[in-house]
This record gives C-alpha cells, sequence and structure tokens, in this order.
C-alpha cells in the first residue's frame, strides 16, 4: 500500500519538449484474492485506460 503510480502516455502536442505525459497515483487497496490492487489517482483516468497497463514504482519503501 502506499506505492506510487505512473499511467505514462504519449499525447500530439509537444509541451516543453516532450510529448511524453504522466498521470500520477497512489496504491490505496487491494481488490480481490489475485494480487488486484485499487488506486486513485491526482486526476481521474480516461475510459480509454481501462485494461492498460501502468507503471508501479518501489517507493516510498519502509525497508
Amino acid at each position: 500500500m502506499g506505492k506510487r503510480v505512473a499511467y505514462v502516455y504519449r499525447a500530439s502536442k509537444e509541451i516543453r519538449g516532450s510529448k511524453i505525459r504522466v498521470i500520477w497515483g497512489k496504491i490505496t487497496r487491494t481488490h480481490g484474492n489475485s494480487g488486484a490492487v485499487r488506486a486513485n489517482f491526482k486526476s481521474n483516468l480516461p475510459a480509454k485506460t481501462f485494461g492498460a497497463s501502468v507503471r508501479i514504482f518501489l517507493y516510498p519503501s519502509n525497508i
């Protein structure tokens, strides 16, 4: 719980020299018994992202 999640995508318009954009979120709780998790994102994800992959970062860490 509490790990950072990033949905990374490409946009057509370039901003600050890059076409790659990120929506950040945080893992909040588990969902089911198969290892799925729920996450809250700072801004809501668009509908086309349902089923898409996200990047889970290994921080913050207590180890």
